[in-house]
């Protein structure tokens, strides 16, 4: 085996330092993955560069990001029957929800990275970058749809409720606008007008420029809407789906959160989605989407492909790739490998 490599945050806004450490073994219902894919979140980033410890994060130093990778499985702990030496698999860890050792083992800015087998997919012959970058956007979305909003699972919807995406240019957008479609649903989104067509053809509707100075009149006309969430979690956009909401109330979701007055009887969800999947409460819904949903999503092109640049230089790479990220530098994604020097 390999020796182990980790990028540590040594302190809160804290340059990267890359050291090696021990290749942990895995515990009963664990298991260790050799890492080939991590992809710079600006979440990961934000905590890097600026110390930003919300929605989760490290909470003593030195400490590892990165919640989700794409790789080999290395070795199992005892009681793993559903996964062997070899397997090509995604996993999302407890990194952010851990501290100390535990989130040594598990965060993901490391050649080989300890995951509990609840979080693991096997991927089959998907790209490990295509695994790793599509997983954490659409967990997000289905996350904040099906647990927090209440839709339900693909095919078990109908037409006549209508969905809004506020914000569906990103990837949580764009795989909000396909997720709400497999399930049956009729998606109303907002997006560049540049989006027009793509929008329509992964399941919108209607797309209305999210700048047009009529586009919430066109909105309420075009309602009322079963499910709400904005993808971009910009005020304005918060403001707007309260104000859709309004007189009869209800709830949106939002990938943000926001200091403004909410009306009495409307309810902004904001969680940590990506997130959800790691409390033993959503224990039937973790079991679907790793061991179901995400496989066949990954195996059967349910979802488009994202786009992405592939930066050389492995862990070493990570400090200018997060900057790049922060300063909107680079167009898609950034996806780094692990096990190159």
């Amino acid at each position: 085996m390999s020796e182990n490599v980790a990028a540590l945050v040594p302190g809160p806004a804290m340059t990267l330092t890359l050291t090696p450490v021990p290749v942990k073994h895995p515990a009963a219902g664990e298991i260790l993955i050799r890492n080939y894919c991590i992809a710079v979140q600006p979440l990961d980033a934000k905590m890097l560069l600026s110390g930003y410890a919300g929605a989760g994060g490290i909470k003593t130093y030195p400490g590892l990001l990165g919640t989700s990778a794409a790789g080999v499985v290395e070795e199992t702990g005892e009681g793993v029957d559903d996964f062997k030496v070899g397997d090509r698999v995604i996993a999302d860890t407890g990194a952010y929800v851990k501290d100390g050792d535990a989130n040594l083992r598990e965060g993901t800015w490391q050649r080989f990275v300890i995951c509990a087998v609840e979080t693991v997919a096997k991927i089959g012959e998907a790209q490990f970058e295509q695994a790793v970058l599509l997983e954490f956007p659409l967990q997000t979305a289905v996350v904040a749809l099906q647990l927090f909003l209440g839709m339900g699972k693909p095919s078990t919807g109908n037409a006549d409720d209508k969905v809004l995406v506020w914000g569906a240019g990103g990837a949580v957008g764009t795989y909000a606008v396909q997720y709400a479609k497999s399930v049956g649903h009729t998606i109303i989104v907002t997006a560049s007008p540049r989006d027009v067509e793509r929008q329509k053809s992964i399941g919108a509707s209607e797309v209305l420029d999210y700048k047009a100075p009529d586009t919430l009149e066109r909105l309420r006309a075009l309602g009322p809407y079963k499910y709400l969430i904005t993808a971009s979690g910009d005020l304005a956009s918060q403001k707007a789906l309260a104000s859709l909401l309004r007189p009869e109330g209800g709830s949106y979701a939002s990938v943000l959160g926001g200091d403004f007055e909410l009306p009495a009887n409307v309810k902004r969800v904001y969680a940590a989605f990506s997130q959800a999947a790691q409390s033993e409460e959503n224990e039937e819904f973790r079991r679907w989407w790793y061991r179901d949903y995400l496989p066949k999503v990954l195996n059967e092109g349910l979802v488009q492909p994202v786009s992405f640049t592939k930066r050389s230089g492995g862990l070493a790479a990570l400090q200018e790739a997060s900057k790049d990220v922060v300063e909107g530098k680079v167009r898609g994604k950034i996806v780094i490998n692990p096990q190159e020097d």
